[in-house]
């Protein structure tokens, strides 16, 4: 989750209105017009100490209105060094409200590169999917980017699919009868829970990496299991809840031969594109158990077996096969997340996926550094 912090400005809008020139009735004889020279009989304009004829000074003194080019003879509005009309200076010059569209007038927030009245800002700006209310200050998104604030939960993520569950979003939640988990409704309508399906996602995902890490269909055996069960199968020192599937192998002595056997146990109700990913995952632990490579560093069991995942869920080309591809680059996990990043380096994107298989095989070469 990555903190955000909204960047508004409150300034105060400032515009000076300037008196009209008077026009008051003349009370002598001896003045004269300050255009054309004349004496001046009955109203004149009175601006600076200088006396006009109404007439002279509408044509030949007084301010023109910026926006529409007449003389301004009542009240005027200067803005930045010109004149404007107050019904002019309004409707062209004056902000304008980026949500209601009204002039503005006092204060006002400005929020990339446009006006807002405060009360309107407040009610256009970003709202917290949880609860509804705005959000102001440092604030939370899942991998969707859907926000929410800090103070919720963030246990209100869906663990499969990465997003806020709610009913805004996710069509809200459910505690799924497979696995026991709280997981949203749009992973939950597309849980596996059968064996048959399993097996056909199973077997299609065992034939889509045979080219990197070839298993033989009757090498391993599997079955699906609940919460609870997957987190008793976890070796001692890992954390409950992480692992969506385990590959355990044992070699036994019976009659004078040695006996690998491999079981898969991978959680039940994965909606179909994750299970997919994870069956990769899991058949690439089943091939190094094949290959007798049970001394491999963490990043490199974990770092290709997670390759794999990746290869499928790029080519599933699903939304939620990219957010969760962009957990997975961003991992601070130094086995999933770095060993991933290693494997992608060393192969290349997808360029030369044959050479994670090829580095594990002979024991050097697997990079230090993604």
């Amino acid at each position: 989750m990555k903190p955000f912090r909204a960047g508004a400005h409150l300034l105060l809008f400032a515009a000076l209105l300037t008196a009209a020139a008077a026009i008051i009735p003349a009370l002598a004889s001896d003045l004269s017009c300050g255009v054309c020279g004349k004496a001046i009989t009955g109203r004149y304009v009175e601006v600076d100490g200088k006396a006009y004829h109404p007439q002279c000074y509408e044509q030949y003194r007084a301010p023109r209105c910026a926006v529409c080019g007449k003389p301004i003879l009542e009240s005027r509005i200067v803005w930045e060094g010109k004149d404007y009309h107050p019904d002019c200076y309004r409707e062209t010059i004056r902000p304008r409200c980026a949500v209601c569209g009204k002039p503005i007038v006092g204060q006002y927030v400005v929020e990339g590169g446009k006006n807002y009245h405060p009360a309107c800002h407040r009610t256009r700006s970003l709202k917290c999917v949880v609860c509804g209310e705005p959000l102001e200050g440092s604030y939370l998104t899942d991998g969707w980017g859907n926000p929410f604030h800090a103070r919720h939960e963030e246990d209100l993520l869906c663990p499969f699919c990465n997003q806020v569950m709610t009913v805004s979003t996710t069509h809200g939640s459910f505690i799924s009868t497979a696995n026991g988990m709280r997981i949203c409704a749009l992973c939950a309508r597309r849980a596996v829970s059968r064996r048959g399906e399993a097996a056909a996602i199973i077997g299609k995902a065992r034939r889509r990496i045979r080219d990197l890490f070839p298993v033989p269909e009757d090498s391993f055996t599997w079955e699906l299991v609940d919460k609870l069960q997957l987190e008793a199968l976890e070796p001692p020192g890992q954390t409950p809840g992480e692992e969506l599937g385990i590959t355990l192998g044992e070699r036994m002595r019976r009659g004078g031969k040695t006996i690998h056997r491999i079981h898969v146990s991978i959680l039940s109700g994965l909606p179909d594109w994750l299970l997919e990913a994870v069956a990769a995952h899991e058949l690439a632990h089943v091939w190094q158990e094949l290959q007798d490579l049970n001394s491999l560093a963490p990043d490199e069991s974990e770092g290709s077996a997670e390759y794999a995942a990746y290869l499928l869920l790029k080519a599933g080309g699903t939304e939620e096969g990219r957010i969760k591809i962009a957990a997975m680059k961003e991992s601070k996990d130094p086995a999933y997340g770095l060993g991933f990043r290693k494997a992608l380096r060393l192969a290349g994107g997808e360029a030369h996926a044959e050479r994670v298989r090829l580095v594990l095989q002979v024991g050097r070469g697997w990079p230090a550094s993604p």
